[in-house]
């Protein structure tokens, strides 16, 4: 162990003493302040049911952590809407060691979002993100929510592809009494109020309005062409016909099918409107039968979002002799749509079984313009000359889920209507449940188009003279991208408890999982352009008219149009998981309790590049032992052990202890073994994927010490340690310090040690001295504090410039803070939540550049609410009020700063 995994254990075991000794004192206060004969009365507690404050619902879902086998942190629904929160990701970054990445993934302990999965309801779904197999979780709604769930220590029922922790997405099931619930809010954003970037082009509730769409005419053109439009080929086409033809004819060709694109790309400033949420849902159960024994539920949702966001951004060289030269700002908009709908329906007999169907469609649209000012080391600062690009982009993700899932139980109901013919005694309580999912995730990205040209400008007033698109071939590139994810999931588990006389109970389960997924990924890119002299006239001007039909018929402009890229951009893949498991758990005492077992999963991978424009019969441009050599499996077991000690008044009324041991693994995403370049749309830098990528191998410890007060407040301090087998990393590939390249390896090994130290307490308890008002307050919050270190080595074939550094996307630190307030009439709430985390390796550098890291993120957000009745709640929500900024560091130089800004809505909840 190195010094700095020593210091972070000095420091662990330094912050959980000092923690631990508060709250003994605090105890000690309570148990003399609070005889037993005043313990709370029925009465008491319901009238806190009543009122739904937040420090009730913030320890509704206690009692489901407490009864877990393994370390696991929860948020209810209740606890979630309560602070605010409109999306899953934001709710998820509130638990301890979880912080939150581009708005949309969440890093677990500490480690980067390949080391975290998520399912919903238990079961896979696919992710519509280009570039990530964990699904954006931005794109899920707090509305669809009952809970979520975060296991950060592996039993065999979870997928055994698990690092730092395991998300669980548990939606709204069938109500328990009719509703009906409006909801209409707006807001405004401090970088987004007036104008921003926009260009032609509509789309209809986040779907493209099918102007950008690839037409029919040039899609006809590129079959007839065999996808190759070169004048030569064309020509070559021509003569097939046995009459003559001219290379002159072949160029006009190719000139007219130019014109099939979409060149109306021009970006002008257009006004920003406010932020709009729009939603509805209803629901009842009807309930029929001698004893109301049958219920019938349904219960609906639409929810409609939209937000228009300016992120700018600015960038410079890594390098004392670049900082100043290689330099570029960038002014975006990004207009942003959400759409769900979701529709459950259900029916359950008493309380033994349960039969629920749900269909879930989910849209995100976001809609791109930016211009880029940049010089670099050809044009240079103070020449007179800039480079400027302009692009557009609209990306339109959309993921449908249909989920049946089923539990039955032989409770007291299933066997009294048994009993007269069969006698079932020995399996009372045997618990069977079921999945099954079909899911499609769609990403198209039509007609992306980026257009460079450069500006003339005044060297004394930096105002732009004029601007003129480069003479290039792909001066204009215009690009297609479709991707399919069709995913199949299903599995069941059967569990069977038995008591044995009073002091042990144990519970045995063996269940299966199957996941299935096919990929195809497809991408098109066309570039148009003229390198003939004498024309810098016909390109100047906008897109639209340097680029227009007249311009590129004219045949002395020299216009022409080519099918980009290497050609094997597209690819298609498939993955496979066929799984078994058995657990058992074994309670004896009331004291000890001992869970464990093992999972087996049967792992498939393929991902072959294909040519959608080789008209052969092979599309594919490998041989057979090629495909043969890509097929990457495993057939592994993956072993579980957690032992929990529990007592009572040790500190607290109630203790637990407990600790987890696991063996799980990491696999690369299909996209990373893709051998193709794709643009990852958060950041905007080129990723290549690596066909030899192996999946990672960890080892998992954990152990966890919770105390939970008869008050209501809560500790816990964990300490966790994970051992990585050939860790896979992203890294610095072959590229340029304007054009950055990055790509992924196995590195040789890497360790991560940490602990976790997490909160609840009502700041009631200072009512003595400061007055009866601080009964209104508590506070919780986490501190996690991580050490991790990997090891690259010499066999990745990556000449890394620190060999031994922080693993990619690890925080040495992230802590979470939030001050509630509860009104005493219950018609007032309010929180203010500070969350931050310490740099980290965005990616690593080679060849003696330096590593790359993101900077640290201050973020406070404030929400309050008002219950002026039992029907209506207002809210008001401000959302990064330090106004921070996100940033990337090189060599003590930051590299890339992005706008954030400070975002304000106010809403109105009607619930009948």
């Amino acid at each position: 162990m190195n010094n700095k995994l020593r210091g972070a254990v000095r420091s662990a075991t330094f912050l959980s003493a000092t923690a631990l000794g508060a709250f003994a004192a605090n105890v000690a206060a309570q148990e003399t302040e609070t005889p037993e004969s005043s313990a709370p009365t029925s009465e008491t507690i319901e009238e806190v049911v009543a009122t739904g404050r937040q420090r009730s619902v913030a320890t509704d879902v206690v009692q489901e952590r407490i009864e877990q086998e393994v370390v696991a942190d929860f948020l209810g629904i209740e606890q979630i809407s309560r602070v605010g929160d409109s999306t899953v990701s934001a709710a998820l970054r509130r638990l301890p060691g979880v912080t939150l990445v581009q708005g949309k993934f969440i890093y677990v302990r500490g480690l980067g979002e390949r080391y975290s999965s998520t399912t919903l309801n238990g079961a896979y779904v696919p992710s519509p993100d280009l570039t990530r197999n964990v699904i954006p979780l931005d794109l899920f709604p707090t509305s669809i929510l009952d809970s979520l769930a975060v296991s950060k220590g592996f039993s065999p029922d979870l997928p055994a592809a698990f690092g730092g922790g395991s998300v669980d997405i548990r939606t709204s099931g069938i109500p328990e009494a009719p509703f009906l619930q409006f909801e209409i809010g707006s807001g405004i954003h401090s970088d987004s109020s007036g104008s921003g970037l926009g260009y032609p082009g509509g789309h209809d509730f986040g779907a493209d309005d099918g102007s950008r769409e690839f037409s029919a005419q040039l899609a006809a053109q590129l079959a007839r062409f065999q996808g190759n439009l070169s004048p030569a080929n064309i020509l070559e086409v021509l003569n097939q016909d046995g009459n003559p033809h001219t290379i002159a004819e072949a160029n006009l060709i190719n000139r007219q099918i130019a014109t099939n694109l979409n060149r109306n790309v021009d970006i002008s400033n257009q006004s920003i409107s406010p932020d709009l949420k729009l939603s509805t849902s209803a629901g009842n159960t009807w309930y029929f039968g001698d004893g109301d024994a049958w219920g019938f539920g349904l219960l609906g949702l639409v929810d409609y979002g939209t937000e228009t966001r300016n992120k700018d951004r600015s960038e410079r060289g890594a390098t004392a002799q670049t900082r100043d030269i290689v330099v570029s700002n960038t002014r975006r908009t990004v207009d942003q749509i959400d759409l769900t709908t979701a529709l459950t329906t259900g029916v359950k007999w008493y309380e033994d079984h349960a039969i629920e169907a749900l269909y879930l469609f989910l849209r995100n649209t976001e809609d791109e313009a930016s211009i880029r000012i940049s010089n670099n080391t050809n044009v240079q600062p103070g020449s007179g000359l800039q480079l400027r690009n302009l692009s557009t982009r609209f990306e339109q993700r959309e993921l449908t889920v249909q989920q049946l899932r089923g539990e039955h139980t032989l409770g007291y109901d299933s066997l009294k209507l048994l009993e007269d013919y069969i006698d079932l005694a020995m399996v009372e309580d045997l618990r069977f449940s079921w999945y099954y999912s079909d899911s499609e995730a769609n990403t198209s990205i039509p007609n992306e188009s980026a257009i460079t040209a450069q500006d003339v400008v005044d060297v004394a007033t930096g105002e732009v003279l004029s601007t003129t698109i480069r003479p290039t071939s792909s001066a204009g590139d215009f690009r297609f991208t479709d991707l399919v994810d069709d995913v199949r999931s299903s599995g069941w588990e059967l569990e069977l408890p038995w008591q044995f006389g009073e002091r042990t109970e144990l519970s045995l389960a063996v269940g299966q999982d199957s996941y299935s997924k096919a990929r195809r990924y497809l991408q098109t890119q066309l570039g148009l352009g003229t390198t003939t002299g004498g024309t810098e006239g016909v390109r100047t001007g906008t897109p639209s008219q340097v680029f227009s039909d007249t311009n590129i018929l004219d045949p002395n402009n020299g216009y022409f149009l080519n099918l980009g890229g290497l050609g094997t951009e597209s690819y298609l893949a498939s993955e496979r998981v066929d799984a078994t498991f058995g657990k058992f758990d074994v309670t004896w005492d009331e004291r000890w309790r001992v869970s464990g077992g093992a999972r087996f999963e049967a792992y498939k991978q393929l991902s072959l590049p294909i040519d959608q424009y080789d008209f052969t019969a092979n599309k594919v441009p490998l041989s057979p032992q090629q495909i043969a050599d890509a097929v990457s499996s495993s057939d592994e077991y993956y072993p579980a052990l957690a032992v929990t000690y529990m007592a009572q008044d040790f500190w607290a009324e109630d203790f637990q202890l407990r600790f987890n041991y696991s063996q799980t693994a990491t696999r690369p995403d299909l996209r990373e073994v893709a051998d193709s370049v794709f643009i990852d749309p958060l950041t905007e830098i080129r990723l290549q994927g690596n066909p030899n990528l192996l999946p990672s191998e960890l080892n998992n410890f954990d152990l966890r010490a919770e105390w939970f007060f008869m008050s209501g407040d809560s500790f816990s301090a964990t300490l966790f340690y994970k051992d990585i087998d050939q860790p896979i990393e992203t890294v610095e590939g072959a590229g340029s310090e304007d054009n950055v390249l990055l790509t992924f390896i196995n590195a040789e090994s890497a360790e991560v040690l940490g602990v976790e130290l997490e909160t609840y307490v009502s700041l009631g308890h200072l009512q003595d001295m400061l007055g009866d008002w601080t009964d209104a307050f508590f506070f919780s919050g986490n501190l996690t504090l991580a050490d991790s270190e990997i090891t690259i080595g010499q066999g990745s074939g990556f000449n890394a410039t620190n060999n031994t550094r922080p693993l990619t996307q690890s925080s040495d630190y992230a802590l979470n803070l939030q001050l509630g307030f509860d009104s005493f009439d219950a018609m007032h709430s309010a929180s203010l939540a500070f969350n931050t985390f310490g740099e980290r390796v965005f990616f690593a550098g080679r060849g003696g550049a330096p590593d790359a890291y993101e900077q640290p993120f201050n973020s406070v957000d404030f929400t309050y609410s008002w219950y002026p009745t039992d029907l209506l709640t207002i809210k008001l929500k401000a959302q990064n009020l330090l106004d921070e900024k996100a940033e990337i560091e090189r060599g003590g130089i930051i590299t890339r700063t992005q706008n954030v800004g400070t975002a304000v809505g106010l809403s109105a909840k009607l619930k009948f």
